[in-house]
Parts: C-alpha cells; structure tokens; sequence
C-alpha cells in the first residue's frame, strides 16, 4: 500500500493543479500540429508520419517529432477535434513524467547509498515541486508543448532501467540495457533534446567510476543513434526560414548568462510567466526606453556570471563532500546545455526549456537541504509554503492558456510583446473583422521590427478587405524580399487582381503555387480558381498531380471527389471520396 501512495498522490496532485486545462481550447501552433496536420487523421498514415517533419502544413521546422505526431493521431481517432480530450492525453503524459522521475530518483540515490527512508522521500519531494511547478506550463497546459513529457517519461524509464541494470547480471542486465535503448531512442523520437539521455547515462557511469559498462553501453548508445539517424535523414525535410540573424560568438556567452539568471529567477520565484521571453536587448522604442531596457540586460548579465560561478562552485565542492549532489547536478547541468544559450536556437530563452534540468536540479537542492542541520520545523514549514505557492501559481497559470485571444492579450500584457506576438493578435482580430483594431497591432510590430514581411502582407490583407486597393498594392510593393512569404506575396497580387477586375488570373495563383515549399492552402485556392474560371479539368488534372506525391491528404482527395462530380465522372467520385474517408476517419462526421 505504501508503494502505490506515492505515485497516487503524485497523479492525484498533478491533475488538481491542470484540470482547469481541460475547459481550454487550441492556441498558437496548435492550429498547424493538430488542425491543419493531414499526417493525423488517420491510423493508416502513421508509418507516413514517421517520413516527415512537423508542420507539414505551415512554416517549414526542424523538429523531428513522429512520436509527438502519433498521439496526436491517437487524440484525433478519440477525439476529432475536441480540444479537451488532447488537454487530458498531455496531463496523462505529464504525470507518467512524474511517476517516471520519481521511480528514477529513487533508484539513482540507491545506487549512492541512501537509505530506504530518506530515499524514498527526497524522491518525492522532488517530484512534487517538479511535477507543479509553474515553469513547466508550456509544456502541460498547451498542447503543442507535449513533446516535453513525452521525451522526459522516456528518457527517465530508460536511465532508470540504464541505471538498474548495473545491479543485475547476465541475460536481465541485457534486457534492462536493451530497454533502456529503446526508451531513450522512444524519447528521441519524441524530442530532440531527448539525445541527452544518453550523455547523462555515461555521466552517472562517469561519476560511478564503472568502467566496465562503459563498453556495452557505448555499443547500446551507438545502436540508438544509428536507428535515429537513418529514420530523421530519410524523413521529407524543407529547410526551415531564419527568422532572426545568429548572435555573433561573442555575444552567446553574454546571452548565456542573462539566460542563466532568467532562469533561476523562474524557478526561485515564477510570478511573471509568458511565452515569446527574450533576453536580447531591444534596439526599437524611444531612446528612453531602450537605455532603461539596456540597463536592465546589462544588470542581469552580471547577475548572470555571479549566478554561474556560484554554481560552478556548489559543483566542485559537492564532488568531494558528496557525489549523489554531485551527480545530480553534473545531470542537471547536462540536461541544461542545449538551452543554456550555447547552441543556436529558434530563441534566446524559453520556460519549457528547463522541463528537463529542473528535475535533477530538484533532486540535487533535496538532498542538500537535508544535509543541513536546520531543524525540520523551520525547513518544513518554509518547504511546505513553496509548494503551495507553486501548485496555486500553476492553477491559475493554467487560465492563460484557454483560447487564441486570452493567450495572446495575456502574453503581451506579462510582457511578450514580440511582433511575433502582435502580428498573431493582429490576425486573430483580422479573422473576426476587427480591421481597425488590427491595423494598430500591426503598427505597432512595424515599430518594434520596421519592415517586418509578415506584418506588411497582413496590412496588404487589410487594404483588400477594405476594397482599398492602391494601398495593397503600395503595400505589396515595399514588401521586403523574403522566401518565407514569397507564396503569399504572390496570391495576394492575384486576389487583388480578381478584386478588382472582377476576373480570376489562374496563372497568378499557379506563379503562387509553384513558389516555395508546397503550400496545400495556396494550391487549392488555385484549383479552386481553375475550376471557378471554367477549368474544371485543368483544376482536377493539378489536383491528381499533387496527390502523386501528397497522397495522404484526405482534404485533397475529398475535393477531387467534388470536381469529378462536377464534370459527370461519378464512379472517380466515389472512389476518391473512399479515399478520402481512408486518410480521414472522422472525414464523414465533419
């Protein structure tokens, strides 16, 4: 009874915290990774989603993620598209992470010597204060940030069995080697940064002095990477835009210590939480602002190194006095590398990027606050009010996230407020027509980045909802030259044509079509411009050549089935209306 206790009070505390998550709706990527994924509808496309990477129908990434994409599969045959069912899969998959660190504490400080008692509560302190904490929301409560709990409740199964096969022999101690391959390349599938794992297994072999595992491990390891490398090198890659240019090398270690403060600001006290952080300073705004906003980044940078040689320091001294900190925080510090700002990101911070290190980092705090001599009374109490403060956080945190606009107005009030950002809340006001009210997000991203594309198109937009169409073509014009948005630059001058000549141009929309990565929203609006302009088998001899690449799109074979109706071809219909409801099990319903 004892052993299950644990565990159900983990799950029972992590489902109180993000039951509100289950009332929420999809925002921001979640548009791309579950409403526009063709690669989900169907079981029969699974083995297909393997061969490609995420947003298939947006913005070009490098996230190769096919475990990530298979439960959404999974979400999509249980649910359709009710986003509470998805909440509920990422709350599951979070508290598996737990119930998987927890496991993995226990046996890492056994394998120190720790006694049964301390052991098994240290672990659970632990996995408390990491499975509430309200730095990880991003990565629970948005359903696109599920790639975390995934990666992290494979990657801790798999350094436990990693772990727990130095105390077994013959064919077990294989099996459990075995196992542990295969979670952590499970976990790789699922995230990239799931690659750590690996390194963090030879670093507790390191600290361990067990040279003698070091051997098959490395075999396991190789085994791994190779199954990992074949499947993403063979998968349909586009390479993705630059969105902002890389910091010169000598600026990457200022980042990494203002980065480094951010962070443990986050995890000491989360009060102020938002996506789209930057720790970059701002070169936009008015002289004043911009040397208060230097000011303070120049503050943080020293705050930075001195947080940096203190933990330099707590490493060192705790490799002498005592190795199970020590090996905690040598995986912490692992686990935390990639997104330290060392390696070129898509961003200079981000809160879901310690989902990973807070783990170990909490394990290692645990034990060292129980080496103290403070008496339980003061530490427990003083404990004990941190933790309500970080479930209570989480709670509300949670509220955040429950649809595109509260996500977007609270994430620019907390101080988001990237023209990234405001160019989302522009489109959302854009999509209800609100055109006025979009125009001034738009300025004011045009503030913040002059000459923003995406920002300029979508005031493009606004002039052609508004019959303006001088003005879109103005707009168009000093649109900057840019890959990312060449496609829509391109059907934007067909719709303004169609506007105002009355005609539709299918050649424009072809020149959009055939522009950049294939774009399965700008091809079918020129399908659907062939068929409008009485080329009905022009518009279903592009679509047939689009499915011989992209057969898995139930969307195109279902309006193939439509033209072919049209033009009095019924028994091509119907087969690709089967088609269509092959790819797309929910195809009817909808």
């Amino acid at each position: 009874m004892k052993k299950i206790l644990a565990p159900l009070v983990l799950a029972a505390l992590v489902f109180a915290v993000y039951a509100p998550a289950l009332r929420n709706g999809f925002v921001w990527d979640d548009t791309a990774l579950v409403l526009r994924d063709p690669l989900i509808r169907s079981w029969r496309l699974i083995p297909e989603g393997f061969q490609h990477f995420l947003f298939t129908d947006a913005t070009a990434s490098n996230f190769y993620r096919p475990i990530q994409r298979l439960t959404y599969t999974l979400d999509y045959a249980a649910f359709a598209f009710r986003p509470g069912g998805y909440h509920l899969t990422s709350i599951v998959w979070h508290i598996a992470a737990t119930l998987a660190l927890l496991l993995l504490s226990g046996e890492l400080l056994r394998s120190f010597g720790v006694d049964d008692r301390r052991r098994g509560l240290l672990a659970f302190i632990a996995a408390v204060a990491w499975a509430i904490h309200p730095v990880h929301n991003a990565a629970v409560a948005y359903v696109s940030g599920r790639a975390d709990p995934l990666a992290a409740a494979f990657g801790f199964l798999g350094l436990y069995a990693g772990i727990r096969s130095l105390r077994e022999n013959g064919q077990r101690r294989w099996l459990f080697l075995l196992a542990a391959g295969l979670l952590v390349l499970l976990s790789m599938l699922s995230k990239e940064t799931g690659i750590v794992f690996l390194f963090l297994w030879g670093a507790i072999l390191l600290v361990k002095k067990n040279w003698k595992e070091f051997r098959p491990v490395t075999v396991v390891a190789l085994f791994v990477t190779v199954i990992y490398l074949s499947l993403r090198l063979s998968a349909e890659h586009v390479p993705p835009p630059t969105f902002r240019p890389s910091p010169p090398p000598l600026v990457r270690p200022i980042l990494a210590a203002r980065a480094f403060a951010e962070y443990t600001g986050l995890i000491l006290l989360p009060l102020n939480l938002h996506m789209d952080r930057e720790v970059e300073t701002r070169p936009e705004g008015a002289q004043e602002a911009r040397e208060k906003h230097a000011a303070w980044r120049e503050l943080q940078t020293l705050l930075g190194i001195l947080l940096i040689a203190a933990a330099i320091y707590w490493l060192v001294r705790s490799r002498k006095q005592d190795p199970a900190i020590f090996c905690c925080l040598l995986l912490a510090t692992l686990a935390y590398l990639p997104a330290s700002g060392a390696l070129l990101l898509n961003a200079s911070v981000a809160e879901h990027w310690v989902y990973l290190p807070t783990a170990f980092l909490f394990l290692a705090a645990g034990l060292a606050i129980s080496r103290l001599s403070l008496s339980i009374s003061i530490l427990g109490p003083v404990l004990g009010v941190w933790l309500v403060f970080l479930g209570t956080r989480t709670f509300f945190r949670v509220f955040d996230w429950k649809d595109q606009r509260t996500f977007l107005e609270r994430t620019i009030a907390s101080g988001g407020d990237s023209a990234r950002m405001l160019i989302n809340l522009a489109g959302l006001e854009l999509s209800e027509g609100n055109l006025d009210v979009a125009k001034r997000h738009l300025a004011v991203a045009l503030r913040k980045e002059p000459d923003q594309p995406l920002a300029i198109l979508n005031l493009a937009s606004i002039a052609i909802r508004q019959n303006d169409f001088d003005a879109a073509r103005n707009l168009l014009k000093s649109t900057p030259e840019s890959p990312l948005i060449e496609a829509r630059f391109n059907e934007l001058l067909a719709v303004v044509d169609h506007k105002e000549t009355g005609q539709i141009h299918p050649l424009r929309f072809r020149l959009a079509a055939r522009t950049g990565p294939p774009n399965w929203s700008i091809e079918k609006r020129y399908v659907e411009a062939l068929d409008q302009s009485g080329a009905t088998a022009a518009a279903i001899t592009e679509l047939k050549s689009c499915l011989a690449t992209q057969w898995y799109r139930a969307e195109s074979w279902k309006l193939l089935s439509e033209l072919l109706t049209k033009a009095g071809h019924a028994s091509e219909a119907a087969e690709a209306r089967e088609r269509a409801e092959m790819y797309d099990v929910h195809l009817a319903e909808r």
